[in-house]
């Protein structure tokens, strides 16, 4: 008798909007990392609220929302036009509901101008166990390196080691230690990218490393931006290209803009001045300039001129700097 394979993932029958009270509203009964339970009800926010009466919170959300841009959100923008399949869920505070997980779903609501469903819970929750729930949760994209770092660093700045972080959160340090790297990139640097979830930690820290040298040279990365937002505008138009087509594109625009900010002046070259037109090509009279260094060459010249050069140049040297 052949045993029926176990389901991998969330199936709709599970979804939360599949489980009716008595009273006619859909609940669903979470158990917080405390112990304590809460229960969420189901609630429509209209298009024209979305955005004023639902908020995130990086620390808890642990998504990074100014990477959350149109291009990213394709997936999702696609269909929720139509129908959106999970509810967010999220907690009252003081009138407004924050969104601990969903948050991509929240972005691509206000871009589409459309409502939003959130199960919400009025409970007194603790930041740690809405910050367990999120993580818990969560159903949409996992959380890429840089998100992974914003969250980290906010365990860092309340005191926490690498290495207790690490136990925390049941990372390796080697994770946390990348994942801080990438969220110390600057967020300026990081909007040239249309989807920032195709960076990889090398690319993180490459960025890092252009920033740190922008910062040396005291060169501001606003101002690099705008030197190549012509070019980036020609990259972010070109049709048929993936998201990583178009990650490595601006790299590479990037590796080359900053090469050239960072680079010391270029040396001066010699510069060659002809004083005279000869025949013979082994024959010349010649200045040679450098910045403020100078010389006259000159070959194959009858000694006569040779000698009256000589008298020339001491007259004159005689004339401007006898009284130095």
């Amino acid at each position: 008798m052949s045993k029926q394979r176990k389901t991998i993932g969330r199936t709709l029958s599970q979804s939360p909007l599949n489980t009716p009270a008595e009273n006619g509203e859909f609940t669903q009964t979470f158990i917080m990392r405390s112990g304590k339970r809460a229960v969420f009800r189901l609630e429509h926010i209209d298009a024209s609220d979305v955005a004023n009466q639902t908020f995130v919170l990086m620390e808890n959300n642990g998504r990074d929302q100014a990477a959350l841009t149109k291009a990213s959100l394709q997936d999702i923008t696609r269909t929720l036009r139509f129908q959106q399949f999970f509810a967010a869920i999220g907690r009252k505070i003081d009138g407004k509901i924050e969104i601990l997980d969903g948050s991509r779903r929240r972005a691509a609501a206000i871009i589409c101008k459309t409502g939003l469903n959130v199960l919400v819970t009025d409970s007194e929750i603790t930041t740690e166990d809405a910050r367990q729930l999120a993580k818990d949760i969560q159903t949409a994209k996992e959380h890429n390196l840089r998100e992974v770092g914003l969250r980290l660093s906010v365990l860092k700045d309340n005191g926490m080691s690498q290495k207790e972080i690490a136990e925390d959160q049941g990372l390796s340090q080697a994770k946390v230690t990348r994942a801080l790297q990438a969220a110390s990139v600057p967020q300026e640097l990081l909007t040239v990218f249309p989807v920032q979830s195709e960076l990889s930690y090398p690319d993180y820290k490459l960025l890092l490393t252009f920033s740190e040298h922008l910062a040396e040279k005291q060169i501001p990365v606003d101002s690099l931006l705008k030197d190549i937002d012509s070019e980036l505008t020609v990259i972010h138009a070109r049709e048929g290209h993936t998201a990583e087509d178009v990650k490595n594109a601006v790299l590479g625009l990037l590796r080359r803009k900053v090469a050239s900010l960072i680079a010391g002046p270029a040396k001066d070259k010699v510069q060659t001045t002809p004083l005279w037109n000869f025949a013979e090509k082994d024959r010349f009279a010649r200045k040679k300039s450098k910045g403020r260094m100078f010389s006259y060459e000159f070959n194959r010249v009858p000694k006569a001129l040779h000698d009256e050069l000589d008298n020339a140049i001491e007259d004159i040297l005689s004339r401007h700097l006898k009284n130095e």
